[in-house]
């Protein structure tokens, strides 16, 4: 079977877990590891067998490798995703795909003009909970969606930002809470429920003294097919407490807690456990990262688009966003989400339209 080769750039906290799964399938082989530390990227290179780098530039330049997988800090995953797409190399990048909206934008028009495939890693969407909740919504069993409920309520101490000079940052890591830990759970309930009409948040800096982003926020959240939602998010919790994902619909509740789903149609309930845990790092990362890589590179040697490609990806960063948006501007935002757009949303009849 091809492979496709894959330099990965970036050995930092979550590397390990992309470097286990691409020496894992069958699909990709790891070609290079990058980092700007030597001593990381020698570690790596040693470990797996591999060239290390200290400049990702070199990478891209050498013709054994087809693709390049992102876990550096967020501030730089544009930069590096849009010059191996023009380089002719595939990407595949944590999330989030950047942490702007022009940033974004440009990675996907990179990716049309340059014919190459660009994915966005949001792997707790390939979790056996959260595949079974997507497919009783898409088979009706639930009915029409009324509402949604979300609680993401982790510890993250002050060494946990005082390790890196980018976590806390509005400039590098491009918020807190919401867009390092609770954009996994908040890009679920955007998947199963459906596209957002608007919404209007509040965030707090309250108990980090040293970081200028937020530690706690919380979401009011209407979907165009009527659904009503909130998010509170929160990483001053005294534990990882268990993701808590419900899903109210006319017919049945599907509750994701953790890696458990339970749902209930009627008088009967199904619990719904993860059946394997492919993961090689921290628990609350999830046990997917390998499924979803694996998914990404056969649709590469397929021919076919990756289930979550730049545009499917862009769409939790987009919420996550609007979010501090609205927190800011103390205004309701409306999709599809502009940058600086009339809090109105320029509705037929508002104030402000034509």
């Amino acid at each position: 079977m091809k492979k496709v080769r894959v330099a990965l750039i970036g050995c930092g906290r979550v590397a390990r877990v992309h470097a286990d799964a691409l020496t894992a399938l069958e699909e990709t082989e790891l070609a290079a590891v990058v980092d700007i530390k030597p001593d990381r990227a020698q570690a790596f290179s040693d470990h797996y067998g591999v060239k290390g780098y200290t400049d990702y530039r070199e990478v891209l330049e050498l013709d054994d490798v087809d693709a390049v997988q992102i876990a550096t800090p967020h501030y730089n995953h544009a930069e590096i995703a849009i010059a191996a797409l023009k380089a002719g190399k595939d990407v595949l990048t944590e999330k989030p795909m950047a942490i702007t909206v022009e940033d974004m934008e440009a990675m996907i028009r990179t990716a049309d003009e340059c014919g190459r495939t660009l994915g966005v890693i949001f792997q707790n969407r390939y979790n056996d909970a959260s595949q079974a909740v997507k497919k009783v919504v898409e088979e009706g069993k639930l009915g029409a969606i009324l509402g949604t409920r979300a609680f993401i309520t982790w510890r993250r101490t002050d060494e946990y930002y005082s390790e890196s000079d980018w976590k806390g940052t509005w400039d590098k890591e491009g918020g807190g809470v919401l867009i390092d830990q609770a954009i996994h759970t908040i890009d679920l309930m955007q998947w199963l429920v459906g596209e957002v009409d608007y919404l209007e948040a509040r965030y707090d800096t309250r108990a980090h003294e040293k970081i200028d982003v937020d530690d706690v926020a919380e979401a009011h959240i209407v979907f165009k097919n009527g659904a009503i939602g909130c998010v509170y998010a929160n990483c001053n919790y005294s534990y990882d407490a268990p993701i808590f994902l419900e899903l109210h619909g006319e017919k049945g509740i599907a509750h994701i807690i953790g890696d458990k789903a339970i749902i209930t149609v009627g008088n009967k309930t199904m619990t719904v456990e993860q059946q394997a845990d492919e993961s090689s790092g921290l628990r609350y990362w999830g046990f997917s990262h390998k499924r979803q890589i694996r998914d990404h590179y056969r649709a590469i040697l397929e021919g076919r688009k990756p289930t979550i490609d730049g545009r499917e990806g862009k769409t939790a960063v987009d919420m996550v966003l609007a979010m501090y948006e609205s927190s800011r501007r103390q205004a309701p935002i409306y999709f599809p989400y502009v940058p600086g757009a009339p809090s109105c949303g320029r509705r037929k009849g508002c104030c402000c339209s034509d």
